[in-house]
């Protein structure tokens, strides 16, 4: 409609608006600004009658009045002026023409409306901006390209794209959309246009974000450039100008941050300080003074100067007090004054500061209660001052509540908010803290979930996610620390490769994540000795110190990252030039770390342990010993720079004894004074290193076996012996039940042999019944879990729910290892001081658990009396075997003994290990070599005989026992390095008949203590029936293997059971014979685990593992033209259940495994453990296994199972026994053994051609009886 329409006079007050406005814009004079509210306000009242209700001339007026509504929240905050702005603009829509130019600049200017109230109000109210987006579409859509307001419609529609990006959706197609229209627009927009400098300004917004998104410094430094474009484009004082200055510090201080280079700091405060003279209105010198405050906090980073922090305070101070309670930009000014504070706070360890700043903090909430999103915001920062405070100063407290904070964060949002995911990661950031306190894995568990629900709900092209996934890592290889578990270290990995790749080159962040994925790569390859994971690290790492910055902290950390993924490539490949290298760094790091920083000692420690390598692996003497020295001294520096109660002070304990150690070696051998001095001086310091209780169950254990092991050197009996108990008994404070076979597996490798140390000590000390105890309680780890130890913890939870919770908690708490997070000493000890309180009550819950009824043994080994009781059926020999002495340890009814064995000597022992295990076994020989095989595995028996099998017999004086077959059964307790010797074949042949161990005893082996009182147990649930047998053959193996001759075996056991045919169904009424040919593994482990046979026999290749025993397996399979076999492990069997039984089925009484090398083990670093298929089926509840130390002879193993089955099944009904079996009182529990003995005495009685079979040793020695 045409201006005949208006009212009289307000169109004047339309212009006089405009006039007023401008004056505004070019002075920011509030009261100008007022004056122009009053103008427009009359004259959309004016235009109120009904004829002027839908006018072109009131939409106009509306308009402007929605306009100077935004300014008068611009200029004072109140978001009040956003409803009426909103209000004013709805109203335009209605009275505007459509379609209609102006229809097109109300929609823009509703638009600028919806979405300032948007964040006014918290970024709570999604409507809002989504209606704000619409309507900036529908603007553009309401203007023709060559319309008065098309630009106009173009850069509200960019503008609002840009912000929804940020806000809204991650997805880089609405910056980008923004990023094409600002760029449209600035190019056609004239200089000396009025808009040209808000087109500019707005483009450099949007740059500046995709700067953030991508860490493209290209995009900053333009976003930069823009922005004092904008700047220069519009007069000083106009409100434009002061707020592209302040885009322009905001720019400069991201920059300095991006390339670690503040030289445009001061000119950012000269352009602010320039500003600030001319700017009058309260609300733009607020929001100036703010921006002051962050350009000094930054120099500050770069400077140190507390000044500069001190005058960050000031500035953000003088901030606030120019804003009101019902400005928005105050929550906004509180928040960034508790952070200014908090870092006084943590520089000059101000408490008053602190509090200050979480003062601010509450401030703040309570301002933003009832509006979600600022509420959330609130809390988020109240939670991080609590939580710097705790880190500060601690209190346990400040930690819970800063806690509660991050929960109320996630309760303020809407489940459907964008900023859900980060405040998920917030709450789990807590809980880790919470975890590094207190040591409960509940706390990691649950920020693991949390993490993993935050990165599972975010945009893949949201930057925050990168974080998320960083976090995800830590919390996960945290708690593969804690437990071992090569899952979470697996999906560790994983989630540090999400992040790297989520961050392009060139952003800021991407360094940290590089540095986070080397370490987890790093620690894979720890466990796996997987190469490629190192050079995925070095390639990372190599990445990350590229482009850090010389002398900033980040430089330090990769540096030191980059030092140790280079020494574990040199421990990987033994290159000298990676170790050169790694020095060589650590050097750089050292020089450049202040004596002041309390991480200094860790560096010196890092490059000690460098220097001792290089030490370790220099020909040079007077070189060796330079290395030597100067890692003595580092480790020296190291120890006098920690505090007592250090969490890492054992450690470096424990470096500067080894040193003190070789340095003896450098001394002059005719000083013996001088050289024992020394020895003593290196035990001290390890005796030290082992009294700091708090440590980690595991690393004191091998702080105790070097410790104890010196003081056996010394012959310090009571403390070597003291200090190696202790050390085993902490096996059992652990948590072992928590991880898988291979985690727990690997956890022990390595620690075999401090119970034999331990033993020897208190043998030494004259006290062999704690010697049994403590040679027991070292061996059989994992076997002992299975038997029992779950069960151990299922009862006492039945028996006291709260005393089982409390005990777990403690249990999982010390086996945590301590933070590596820099920590302030105060609190590190504060955590150290709680580790001793904890070790306490555990011992204490403990006590009272042994109080329970029936759980007086809970978490002990077996003790000296119940060791003795199991020797009432026949002795038990258990050998003890160390550098310093040899000894039989001997259990009968009687007492336990000590027989010391001067002739038999560890090295000895070592160096013949390798005729029975081993890829070059006498059993793998050739047939050609067969003869000389023989002659030298008669020899080794010989040697067995004389130095360690003969003195035992001796002592019990059974040598006098020469009935055939003998009346006396004898336990060989197998583990430690001569129990991988064939014992019970030891003598001098059949050339000597009397002297051999088979003409005195029957022998057994059992691999613990515990394991026969295990075999006992199930072998008294045997029925003394008919039993039933599963015959399970391979005849032919997939995978190339050669054809076994299973027929004789298999018809040899037909016979012996009296049936010439075997039924192949296991469900038919007592079948007596099953016979499973070629079956598949999955059939087998259920046959094993159904009871429906009492005997399993197995005929088929086994395969040793020389590396990891539980991967040691039966070879099975249906198909042999299968390019592999289908393996049945160890793992798999030790972790198979038996069926509850039934009236119809048979407890499990023997598993027979005529196979390669099932009752043998080949990894000496678990040789403790006695990890094979013997002891694994054992485990399975079968009381005897008849396994084999080698190779087993197709021939020998036809004679050995007739005559085995023919001796077993011979009157096994009680009403068939003879009276030649009554008279010798032959037991059901000896029958197997006894079975074994004849067959294998058969085998020897053989005549082979003129040959006698009884010098084949390989062929009769390698089958063996294993169990009750």
């Amino acid at each position: 409609m045409g201006s005949a329409e208006e009212a009289p006079g307000a169109g004047e007050l339309n212009r006089r608006y405009h006039e007023l406005a401008e004056k505004y814009r070019r002075t920011s004079n509030l009261e100008v600004l007022q004056s122009a509210l009053g103008s427009i306000q009359k004259a959309v009242e004016l235009t109120a009658t009904e004829s002027l209700a839908e006018s072109a001339a009131r939409a106009a007026y509306l308009n402007n009045l929605g306009r100077c509504y935004r300014m008068l929240y611009e200029a004072t905050g109140g978001t009040s002026h956003l409803d009426d702005a909103v209000e004013a603009g709805r109203l335009s829509l209605v009275a505007a023409p459509s379609p209609s130019e102006l229809r097109s600049l109300c929609c823009s200017n509703l638009s600028d409306a919806l979405s300032e109230r948007y964040f006014a109000k918290g970024a709570t109210d999604r409507v809002d901006f989504e209606e704000a987006l619409e309507i900036a579409r529908a603007a553009v859509a309401y203007s023709s390209e060559d319309g008065e307001y098309h630009d106009a419609a173009q850069s509200t529609l960019a503008s609002r794209l840009g912000l929804y990006f940020d806000y809204i959706d991650s997805d880089e197609k609405y910056l980008n959309e923004a990023i094409q229209l600002a760029q449209g627009l600035v190019h056609k927009t004239p200089k000396a246009d009025d808009m040209y400098a808000v087109y500019v300004y707005n483009l450099a917004g949007d740059l500046k974000n995709r700067s953030h998104r991508y860490g493209r410094v290209a995009d900053l430094v333009s976003a930069k450039e823009h922005f004092k474009a904008a700047a220069d484009a519009v007069p000083l004082g106009h409100t434009l100008h002061a707020k592209a200055v302040r885009m322009v510090a905001d720019s400069i201080i991201d920059l300095a941050d991006m390339t670690n280079s503040p030289l445009e700091i001061e000119e950012a405060l000269k352009s602010l300080i320039s500003v600030e003279k001319d700017t009058t209105n309260p609300n733009d010198l607020a929001k100036l003074r703010h921006t002051k405050s962050k350009v000094y906090n930054a120099r500050y980073r770069w400077s140190s100067s507390v000044d500069d922090l001190n005058r960050a305070v000031e500035a953000e101070q003088a901030a606030l007090s120019l804003v009101g309670n019902d400005s928005a930009l105050k929550g906004h000014f509180l928040d960034s004054l508790s952070q200014r504070l908090a870092s006084r706070a943590e520089m000059e360890m101000s408490e008053q500061d602190m509090d200050a700043a979480i003062n601010y903090g509450r401030e703040r909430m309570e301002l933003a209660h009832g509006l979600s999103a600022l509420e959330a915001g609130a809390y988020r920062t109240l939670g991080n001052m609590l939580r710097t405070k705790f880190k500060l100063f601690g209190g346990l407290q400040n930690l819970s509540d800063s806690l509660n904070a991050q929960r109320n964060v996630l309760t303020a949002l809407p489940p459907d908010h964008k900023e859900r995911p980060t405040a998920l990661h917030g709450v789990a950031l807590s809980l880790r803290d919470h975890f590094e306190y207190y040591g409960s894995i509940r706390y990691l568990d649950e920020s693991i979930e949390l993490e993993r629900e935050a990165a599972s709900n975010i945009s893949k092209d949201d930057p925050d996610r990168c974080m998320i996934l960083d976090g995800l890592s830590l919390s996960l290889s945290r708690r593969s620390r804690l437990t071992g578990s090569s899952q979470d270290l697996d999906e560790a990995v994983t989630a540090s490769e999400s992040a790297v790749e989520g961050s392009p080159i060139g952003h800021i962040e991407r360094p940290t994540y590089l540095n986070g994925l080397c370490n987890r790569l790093n620690s894979r390859f720890q466990r796996s000795n997987n190469t490629a994971d190192l050079s995925k690290a070095i390639q990372a790492i190599s990445e990350a110190v590229s482009v850090s910055h010389e002398g900033s902290s980040s430089e330090i950390i990769y540096l030191t990252t980059f030092s140790n993924v280079l020494f574990s490539r040199y421990h990987a490949i033994r290159d000298l030039g990676d170790l050169d290298k790694a020095i060589e760094i650590g050097r750089k790091v050292v020089a450049k770390v202040p004596t002041s920083n309390p991480s200094r000692p860790a560096f010196l420690h890092n490059l000690g342990l460098r220097l001792y390598s290089k030490y370790e692996c220099s020909a040079d003497k007077a070189e060796k010993h330079e290395y030597l020295r100067e890692a003595h001294d580092l480790a020296l520096q190291s120890v006098n720079a920690t505090p007592e109660k250090h969490p890492d002070l054992p450690d470096y304990l424990m470096q500067l004894a080894t040193r003190q150690l070789m340095l003896g070696m450098f001394m002059d051998e005719s000083d013996e004074p001088k050289i024992l001095a020394q020895l003593q001086l290196s035990a001290t310091t390890y005796e030290r290193a082992f009294s700091k209780t708090y440590m980690p169950p595991l690393s004191r254990i091998k702080n105790g076996e070097l410790c104890g092991y010196l003081n056996m050197q010394l012959k310090n009996w009571d403390v070597a012996s003291k200090t190696l108990s202790e050390s085993v008994r902490l096996f059992r404070k652990t948590s072992p039940l928590s991880l898988d076979e291979n985690d727990r597996q690997r956890q022990l490798r390595g620690l075999s042999g401090i119970s034999s140390l331990g033993c020897a000590a208190l043998i030494s000390a004259g006290k062999p019944e704690q010697a049994i105890e403590i040679l027991e309680a070292g061996r059989g780890i994992m076997a002992n879990i299975t038997m029992g130890n779950h069960a151990d913890l299922s009862e006492v939870k039945e028996a006291d729910p709260k005393l089982h919770s409390r005990y777990v908690f403690l249990r999982d708490a010390i086996s945590q290892p301590f933070p590596t997070t820099e920590t302030t000493t105060s609190q590190r000890q504060d955590i150290v001081s709680k580790r001793t309180i904890e070790l306490t009550e555990l011992e204490e819950i403990e006590r009272q658990i042994r109080d329970l009824p029936g759980l007086s043994g809970f978490n002990q080994s077996l003790s000296a009396e119940k060791i003795r009781e199991l020797a009432a059926d026949g002795p038990l020999v258990s050998f003890c075997t160390v550098d310093q002495r040899c000894d039989a340890v001997i259990v009968t009814p009687g007492g336990i003994e000590a027989l010391p064995l001067p002739s038999l000597q560890n090295f000895e022992i070592k160096k013949r290990i390798g005729m029975v295990i081993g890829s070059s076994r006498l059993s793998k020989s050739a047939p050609s070599k067969r003869a000389l095989a023989n002659k030298k595995m008669r020899n080794l028996l010989a040697w067995l005989w004389d130095n360690a099998v003969h003195p035992v017999l001796k002592h019990l004086e059974l040598l006098k026992d020469t009935d055939f077959p003998p009346s006396t059964r004898l336990w060989w307790v197998t583990s430690g390095p001569l129990g991988l010797l064939p014992l019970h074949a030891a003598g001098k042949g059949h050339t000597a008949p009397l002297e051999n161990v088979y003409a005195h005893v029957i022998s057994s082996y059992i691999s613990s203590f515990s394991a026969l009182a295990f075999a006992r147990q199930c072998q008294a649930k045997v029925q003394t029936t008919r039993p039933t047998m599963a015959l399970i053959t391979m005849p032919q193996t997939a995978g190339g293997l050669a054809p076994l001759q299973t027929e004789g075996e298999s018809s040899a056991i037909r016979e012996a059971f009296g049936s010439s045919e075997a039924s192949a169904d296991p469900s038919s009424p007592s079948p007596g014979l099953i016979e499973l040919r070629q079956p598949p593994a999955a059939t087998v482990v259920a046959q094993a685990g159904s009871n429906t046979a009492s005997i399993l026999h197995f005929a088929c290749h086994a395969e040793p593992s020389l590396s990891d025993p539980s991967n040691t397996s039966l070879l099975l399979g249906a198909d042999p033209t299968a390019p592999d076999p289908e393996l049945l492990p160890v793992r798999t069997l030790r972790n198979a259940q038996l069926t509850s039984g039934s009236p119809a089925q048979q407890s499990p009484r023997l598993a027979y495994l005529s196979a390669c090398c099932t009752a043998q083990q080949y990894d000496l670093k678990l040789i403790d453990e006695n990890i094979h298929l013997a002891t694994a089926f054992q485990l399975l509840g079968f009381p005897s296994v008849v396994g084999t130390l080698w190779e087993a002879d197709d021939r020998a193993a036809v004679v050995v199972a007739s005559e085995f089955y023919k001796e077993l099944l011979m009157g096994v009904r009680e009403d068939e026994r003879t009276e030649e079996e009554e008279r010798k009182g032959q037991k059901e529990t000896e029958r197997v053994a006894r079975a074994l003995y004849a067959a294998t005495a058969a085998c020897r009685g053989r005549k082979v051609g003129r040959g006698n079979a009884a010098e084949d040793v390989l062929a009769w020695a390698s089958f063996v009886h294993i169990g009750a």
